[in-house]
């Protein structure tokens, strides 16, 4: 990332007192998401699942006070994968949940966040909205990457659900344990080596 654009994105934040968002999408589905066990010897551990492509997508902002006094994680999930209506609805819930306190949105290059809509929707929100985009090809830059790594390690880790619900219900368990923790919301944005 250009780390002078960085920096005067930083600062354009601080002195408007804006939240630093980056923002993410991803999925989830009844296929288990296979992870390394413990079993008793001999026995080697068999995941039984239901072989269905059933999906849901999940969006993610975690956010930042510019001066590191603060960080909140606000998500949601959906059936089907985000489009361009669907991030609105995102980030209209986003405006609410920092009651209208200005936010710099630095997220990737998805189609549905270039797409023709996303840019006159966004046009008409620059009083609070501020978007910056991440590099192409730096998914590493973007700690809510981390986000969806963890919970699929953890919660969603050999999970073999019967619906699609029982899925949903552990990836939001995995989302509130993250958001209730300041230390991983901060240990997430070092691992991407930038700072606030």
């Amino acid at each position: 990332m250009d780390q002078n654009r960085l920096a005067a994105d930083k600062k354009s934040a601080r002195r408007r007192g804006a939240w630093i968002c980056f923002q993410d999408e991803s999925g989830f589905s009844l296929l288990p998401a296979v992870r390394a066990t413990w079993a008793p010897k001999g026995q080697t551990p068999v995941l039984r699942h239901r072989f269905s492509w059933k999906r849901m997508s999940m969006s993610a902002a975690l956010a930042y006070r510019p001066d590191g006094s603060q960080a909140t994680l606000v998500f949601q999930a959906e059936h089907g994968a985000y489009d361009t209506s669907s991030l609105i609805e995102f980030l209209t819930d986003l405006h609410h949940h920092f009651g209208g306190d200005p936010v710099t949105l630095i997220w990737d290059g998805l189609p549905a966040h270039r797409s023709n809509a996303m840019k006159a929707w966004l046009a008409t929100q620059r009083r609070w909205l501020h978007v910056e985009p991440l590099p192409a090809y730096a998914p590493d830059l973007n700690p809510v990457e981390q986000i969806w790594g963890n919970v699929k390690a953890t919660e969603l880790a050999n999970l073999c659900p019967d619906t699609i619900d029982e899925a949903h219900t552990a990836a939001e368990t995995g989302l509130e344990r993250i958001g209730n923790s300041y230390q991983l919301c901060f240990a997430f944005l070092d691992h991407t080596g930038l700072s606030l």
